[in-house]
């Protein structure tokens, strides 16, 4: 009857042991508030703050880029929104790479699959209309096409984590390249 006590109690550490670690590894809460595009544009596209790293043309993608760059691109302008553990470079969400992403996916020859076609300007469509509530998920639907096995998105970043994600990427990040 002792065993089966210890046992019992084993298993219940080992449950909550479990559950402590997906809730800090693998699941994140919805942010209370998030930074809008409004927001960002007013603080860093109308004082040009990003001016020297805004524009897709320094990555050299364009409309001739194979379907890899392309997904690259789009995946890097996640990063700037999303929770993950790992992440690879980042392009700034601002209006003028959205646009250019835009013209760049609609004129493409190079994407293999138009349902992937598809389903990557109606992703755009929604950051043209400043809505990037499912960029996590729109993350990972980039991330699985580029058959991602590290840095899935597990949610959103809240308005203060995206402000110093912005502040460490791309102005410190700008700043140390200058030097």
């Amino acid at each position: 009857m002792k065993k089966k006590g210890i046992l019992i109690a084993a298993l219940a550490l080992l449950a909550v042991a479990t559950l402590v670690i997906y809730q800090t590894r693998f699941s994140y809460s919805q942010p209370e508030e998030v930074l809008t595009q409004d927001e960002f544009i007013e603080t860093f596209e109308e004082t040009e703050a990003l001016m020297e790293i805004d524009g897709l043309d320094r990555t050299g993608v364009n409309g001739n880029s194979l379907e890899e760059k392309i997904l690259d691109i789009m995946h890097q302008m996640t990063h700037q929104k999303i929770v993950a553990n790992q992440k690879w470079g980042a392009i700034p969400m601002t209006t003028r790479n959205i646009e250019q992403i835009e013209s760049i996916v609609s004129s493409s020859k190079k994407i293999h699959s138009p349902q992937a076609k598809k389903q990557l300007i109606q992703i755009i469509a929604k950051w043209e209309n400043g809505d990037f509530s499912e960029a996590d998920e729109d993350h990972n639907y980039i991330w699985k096409l580029q058959n991602g096995t590290l840095g899935k998105a597990r949610g959103l970043l809240s308005k203060e984590e995206e402000l110093l994600f912005i502040e460490e990427w791309f102005i410190e990040g700008k700043a140390e390249e200058d030097n």
